[in-house]
């Protein structure tokens, strides 16, 4: 297999995830970010300052056509804009900087008709050449935009039919394609600059169109954003249309959620990500401070047998690894209840998803039944299983240490596969491989991909993409069928029932072990006023303001 070119920062990105925690969505704050409850600044919105805001996670990159982790879209939400936006609530797609579109029968070719009143940061116009220079650009970037490559296969081209109005053209259907225009994946940059290097890029070397513009970058460590005065052309799900309300985003990476929380509440800071489940109800309940959260769309965070693994080969040993957590006594133990147990193969927050609650349970005798019918019935002194050859089903996890929660998870899932007579065995590392997937060390990984789509299964368990899939070199014909099949689509009642078909046959098939829904949190104080965040959970930063 050629190597996914992003598949260890992924991998490695799921470890940090573990840490980014957040509540059932019901506490001061809803999924669409919209605080409910009566904290933080009230009243009407007010000019100037500078909003201080800690990241749980470091960030090396601003282009976040470049990047799929959230924190790189994050800082990328608030320098550029996408031609349509998905709404929180209901899903709909929206427009945004396209007012409307049109969809080809055979839902091959894309008519989007443009607003004329955008401009980037750099003074140039906003309009069709922009659009098709942006898709043009992200062929060009190819692995190094694993996601809108992905989005973009089959791209013909696309053809400027006047000066606001646009034509995208793939070789066959590509039902997925106006849902990927609302992801940070087709942010529009200013034309200008397209053609910079892409490791300039990434260090903010571009204009955009959104409502910030980047003041300074130092990778790893922080990010100064800057008003835009002239901005007009606010995302529909934001009330704010108009410029930003504060003058200066500061934007400092605390990796440990205690200093951060502590860092919030003794008023250092205003804004904080990724708030520690210990300290979420103690928040709720300091006079002033607010707390939102909102369910993550997506795969939901899993264990994935490695498909070079010669131990997981049998779908019924991989399903018995399944049936053999206990994914409510994770939620309960390690997040106190801040997440969600995994009920299918996306979380529950994504359009598509199927409750498979009945397939994916905790069930330890049927785990057994499942490992003896596959020959592992012999149970040695040492209480792990063996088959007919007296091999050992031991199994090897490789994964970043760092992440007290990652690795609290890992030795609960470990004790209860033990109690089935399967070992886990725990190989933390300082730094990832750097190796193609094939070649990744162990029998299992982690890795999990958002996205308020049911395409995300496409991505993450079909076969197409070398960049993304797990199955790339191991195809399943059956589920890729499937998976295919959902391109040709735009019915929203069609779309569901073929992906629950493929699903059930990534379960059946034993492909993911899910485990929780993860749950995005922020944290602020009692002079913030507007926060508000996206479907992705991508804070609306101009619509945020402080009280003077």
């Amino acid at each position: 297999m050629s190597r996914p070119a992003h598949a260890t920062a992924l991998i490695a990105a799921i470890a940090v995830a573990l840490t980014a925690c957040g509540t059932d969505g019901t506490t001061n704050g809803g999924g669409s970010g919209d605080d409910s409850g009566s904290a933080g600044a009230s009243g009407e919105p007010v000019a100037g300052g500078t909003l201080k805001y800690a990241f749980a996670n470091p960030i090396d990159c601003v282009d976040p056509r470049q990047r799929p982790q959230l924190t790189s879209r994050n800082v990328g939400r608030q320098l550029g804009d996408q031609l349509t936006e998905q709404d929180p609530q209901t899903k709909e797609i929206k427009p945004w900087l396209a007012t409307s579109w049109e969809i080809s029968d055979d839902v091959s070719a894309f008519t989007f008709h443009l607003r004329e009143d955008v401009t980037f940061s750099d003074g140039e116009p906003f309009d069709a050449e922009a659009v098709k220079a942006n898709f043009d650009a992200v062929v060009d970037l190819g692995a190094r935009a694993p996601q809108g490559s992905s989005f973009i296969a089959g791209y013909q081209g696309s053809t400027v039919l006047d000066e606001y109005t646009v034509r995208v053209d793939f070789d066959g259907p590509n039902a997925q394609f106006l849902q990927a225009t609302a992801t940070a994946s087709f942010v529009q940059l200013s034309p200008a600059s397209l053609g910079n290097d892409p490791a300039d890029l990434c260090l903010g070397d571009f204009a955009a169109s959104g409502p910030f513009t980047l003041g300074s970058f130092t990778p790893e460590k922080s990010v100064e954003l800057l008003k835009r005065e002239d901005y007009a052309w606010a995302s529909p799900i934001a009330a704010n249309q108009g410029a930003a309300y504060v003058d200066k985003i500061v934007l400092e990476v605390v990796p440990e959620g205690g200093v951060r929380y502590g860092s919030l509440t003794s008023d250092q800071i205003d804004l904080a990500d990724g708030i520690p489940s210990t300290n979420q109800a103690e928040l709720t309940n300091l006079p002033g401070y607010g707390l939102v959260t909102g369910a993550s769309p997506g795969i939901a965070i899993p264990y994935i047998p490695l498909a070079s693994s010669p131990k997981l080969q049998d779908p019924d040993v991989r399903r018995a690894l399944s049936l053999a957590i206990d994914r409510q006594a994770i939620v309960d133990a390690i997040f106190q209840g801040t997440q969600q147990p995994a009920s299918g193969v996306v979380t529950a927050a994504t359009p598509g998803y199927t409750d498979q609650s009945g397939d994916i349970r905790h069930d330890p005798e049927a785990a057994i039944a499942l490992l003896e019918g596959a020959g592992y019935d012999t149970v040695g002194d040492d209480g792990i299983r063996r088959d007919t050859d007296g091999d050992q089903l031991s199994l090897t996890i490789t994964y970043q240490a760092g992440s007290p929660d990652a690795e609290a998870q890992h030795q609960l899932v470990q004790q209860e596969w033990k109690e089935i007579g399967v070992e886990l065995v725990l190989d933390p590392v300082a730094t990832l491989p750097d190796v193609p997937i094939d070649e990744f060390p162990g029998d299992l990984t982690t890795w999990s991909q958002g996205r308020a789509d049911i395409d995300v299964i496409r991505l993450v368990y079909g076969s197409s993409h070398p960049e993304m899939s797990m199955l790339y070199n191991h195809p399943d014909e059956e589920l890729d069928t499937l998976l295919d099949s959902l391109q040709s689509t735009v019915d929203p009642a069609e779309r569901q029932a073929i992906g629950e078909q493929a699903q059930q046959r990534i379960v059946e098939q034993g492909y993911t072990i899910p485990v929780y829904d993860r749950y995005w949190s922020y944290g602020f104080g009692p002079k913030v006023g507007g926060f508000a965040a996206d479907i992705e959970g991508k804070p609306l930063l101009n619509e945020v303001w402080i009280a003077q």
